[in-house]
This record gives structure tokens, sequence and C-alpha cells, in this order.
């Protein structure tokens, strides 16, 4: 969809002026913070850690990370203490309560930087006011599958090429994204069923007839509706695993035919809903194993060369990472066993 660039769209912020949120839920933090360390060491970002559901030792924790690292992190905001609320939701109320002036920002906390990240996306805003970033390492492609009733979180393309984006990093032009939510009534986590009459119809006219939408998709869509521009673009730098806190602190779940507990979406059948099961599980697995110095897991039997390559990448990353960053943690009770 071609749209005339918002009047805006000539101002591209510093990479210090920008605050990316990233929400925490349950007991993820010990394990994801390391993926936390690693996007501050490749840039000069500021970040805010979000709890949403997180009890006083998990933000006890962050607490003690924000005072290790004052220059980048701003601040722990506590915005759901006794129930789990989406991630569009978790980042709503955090713009209800801070303003971070001209841009909102948010990148999920099991994205591994290996290099200068924020730099590559600033030039995009010259021209746009939303970026987006974060393919999963177990997805194939981000294209809606044919016959979806829905726009999942890795979902960020129909297949006519328009831009749904992702929920996993995002770069707001804040005045662009309030416009749209107060003119539509529209929410970072508005599923679809939430909206009004008009909004609908418009999403319609557009050609969009899904039932269901993950975490901001349409917010984008409506922003273009309104003549804003939005711009999906991935980086090598970037290495973004895509569910792992569904392992590490499960919410809602199953027992597996291992006895094990896995997200309650791992019933759906389909060799996607598989490959991503074993890819996250796989990684959370390899770092816990490598935080707590134990043998990591063994690769599962019967794998197809493309999947034990993939999971070559994710021992390799997963290794690194700790590895590279354990030693900037605060002390030896941060560094303590993971369950």
């Amino acid at each position: 969809m071609t749209t005339a660039p918002s009047p805006s769209t000539n101002i591209v912020p510093r990479e210090e002026d920008l605050v990316f949120n990233i929400v925490w839920t349950g007991k993820v933090f010990p394990v994801l913070r390391y993926f936390v360390l690693s996007q501050m060491a490749h840039s000069s970002a500021r970040f805010r850690f979000v709890a949403n559901w997180c009890d006083a030792e998990q933000i006890g924790l962050m607490e003690d990370f924000r005072r290790a690292h004052p220059e980048q992190v701003v601040e722990v905001l506590d915005v759901s203490p006794d129930v789990m609320e989406s991630h569009g939701e978790a980042l709503e109320r955090t713009m209800a309560i801070r303003d971070d002036g001209d841009w909102f920002c948010f990148i999920d906390p099991d994205i591994k930087a290996n290099g200068p990240w924020v730099g590559q996306f600033l030039p995009l805003l010259a021209d746009h006011d939303v970026v987006t970033s974060g393919t999963e390492i177990w997805t194939r492609d981000n294209l809606v599958p044919e016959g979806s009733v829905g726009v999942a979180g890795e979902h960020f393309f129909s297949r006519d090429g328009f831009t749904f984006g992702s929920p996993h990093l995002a770069i707001y032009r804040k005045a662009a994204l309030d416009r749209t939510r107060q003119r539509w009534g529209v929410r970072l986590g508005s599923a679809g069923p939430d909206l009004s009459e008009q909004a609908t119809a418009r999403i319609h006219q557009m050609g969009h007839r899904f039932v269901v939408w993950d975490t901001a998709k349409l917010v984008n869509v409506l922003m273009q509706a309104d003549g804003s521009r939005v711009v999906h673009r991935d980086i090598p730098e970037l290495i973004h695993i895509g569910g792992l806190s569904h392992y590490i602190s499960p919410t809602h779940h199953v027992t597996d035919t291992e006895g094990r507990e896995a997200p309650e979406w791992t019933r759906w059948e389909g060799e996607h809903v598989w490959t991503r099961h074993l890819v996250t599980r796989f990684t959370a697995d390899t770092l816990v194993a490598r935080i707590n110095r134990v043998e990591p897991p063994e690769f599962p039997e019967g794998l197809t060369p493309e999947m034990q390559q993939v999971l070559l990448r994710v021992r390799d990353q997963a290794t690194d990472l700790i590895d590279r960053y354990r030693s900037r943690l605060l002390s030896d009770q941060e560094t303590g066993p993971c369950t």
C-alpha cells in the first residue's frame, strides 16, 4: 500500500533519544537479562523494565540490575503486579504513566545483539513513522498463511505485501501513533473484537478481514490508513529466538508426552508449531544449562539437516551470550542457579 508520508517524517532521532520498553513476565528475568546486556552493549539507547505480573523477588533483581547500569536502565515500572496483562496492554499502561517524548519504542527480552543495531534503523525514520524488526530464528517466512483467521505475532506481511509489522521490536513516532489511537480508539493491545464499527469497517475496506490480531498489528494497519508509513527491516546483528518466556516461566501450559510443561499452543497441529516448540525449548534448556555450568542438552533425534543447522546456531549463540556477559552481572548471587 502506497501512502504519502506524514508531515513530521523528516525528523530522525539520536540513539540516546530512544527509550526501549522491555516487558518482563513471571520469573524470566534471571535468564533473559543476558540478552538485554547484549542489547545495551551495542547501543547508546536507554531501556525501561516494565514488570507484568512479577513478584517482589523478580522486581528486586531488576532494581539491582538498574542500579548497576544507571546510565542505560532508566527505571523499573510495575504496571500489573496481580495479573498478567497482554504484551500490548502492558505497553499501553506504560504509555499512560510515562512520556518519553517524540518516540515510543519496545523490544523483546529474547533478542540478542551481536553488533550495533539501533543506528541501522534510524535513517528509515526519515520517511517512515514506524520501523519494526525481529524475525524469529525458527520461522521460514513472515507471511500470513493461506486461510488464516488471524494475524499472529510472527506474521509481518500479508500475502500481497502489506506490512503488518512486528510486535517484537518497534520504534514509533509518538505523534503519529497518538493520532491514530485517538481517532480510531485503537490500542497496542487491541485484538479485533474490541474495535469500533467504524474502525472495523475501515480495516475491511483495506482488504483485511481477520478475526484476531496480535500486539500492535491493528494500530499499524490503521496508522497506514491515516497516511503514516510502516516499514519492517531485519538486520543480521540481531538474533531473535522468539517465545522463550513461555518455556522459562510458563503460565498457561500443558504437560507434554515427556511429562514436561509446555505452552498451551503446542497442542495445535502443524509443522510450524512443532518447529517453534523444538527450537525454543532447546534454546531455553541450553541457556539454563550454561548459566548453571552443567552439561547442555543433547540434540533431539531425527532432525532434518535444516533443523540441525538451526539448533547448532542456537547452541552457539546461547553459549556465546552467557559466556560473554556473565562477568557483567553484579555478584555471585546474581549468577546463581536458574530453574
